[in-house]
């Protein structure tokens, strides 16, 4: 008996396992549409106008489709807290990468309907960086589904306040990236789906490079 309860204890207090990624019921358009709306709707011309026509006035405004904006906002209400969600998530899926330990900011912005992803890592061999930016780039749109743009930029582990490599890629682009190739085609074809590319691997000067690259169209 005494061995029972002590193995319910070893149990209860042995590390729980890593729970599945809580996926994000919403899509880029989507929260495009929503994020667009929540904004517009605390603006004082829209709030002076009925409760029924504040809808139809920004689909118009915006040119959506005021069904398609009506069943985004439904999802959106819905989704809840999805910042939460997509940080969560997005950890989780690089911590199950080669980035595992490097990590630094995970998180995605959304503030805008323009919703962005920015990862930071710290890179020990600049021969590495390619394969590390297409990494972190492919494991994003899974994650969090609802950015349009993904940040990735890395800093020298052994000075960390010094850029090494940074660049901006779609949510898009990055979904053309096969996580099984990476390391076959990351510095010959994937490097070339990236934006705004500064890499200290091909000479770049990043020295006054601080704040996180824009990524705000």
């Amino acid at each position: 008996m005494r061995r029972f309860a002590l193995a319910a204890l070893a149990v209860t207090l042995a590390p729980h396992a890593a729970f599945p990624m809580e996926k994000v019921e919403l899509t880029e358009e989507e929260y495009k549409m929503y994020k667009h709306t929540r904004l517009a709707l605390e603006d004082p011309r829209v709030q002076a106008m009925k409760p029924e026509a504040r809808l139809p006035a920004i689909a118009k405004d915006a040119g959506f489709k005021l069904k398609e904006l009506q069943k985004a906002m439904e999802r959106g209400e819905a989704a809840g807290d999805v910042k939460a969600r997509c940080d969560a998530n997005l950890k989780e899926a690089l911590e199950a990468t080669e980035l595992k330990g490097k990590l630094g900011r995970v998180e995605v912005d959304t503030d805008a309907a323009h919703a962005v992803i920015y990862i930071q890592w710290f890179n020990e061999e600049a021969k590495d960086l390619p394969v590390q930016a297409a990494t972190a780039a492919v494991a994003a749109p899974a994650a969090c589904p609802i950015a349009s743009t993904i940040t990735v930029y890395a800093q020298d582990k052994a000075a960390p306040k010094a850029r090494v490599f940074q660049a901006l890629i779609s949510a898009q682009a990055a979904r053309r990236i096969n996580a099984d190739k990476v390391k076959d085609f990351a510095e010959t074809r994937y490097v070339k789906l990236f934006e705004k590319v500064k890499s200290v691997a091909s000479g770049d000067d990043l020295s006054g490079e601080s704040a996180p690259p824009t990524a705000q169209p």
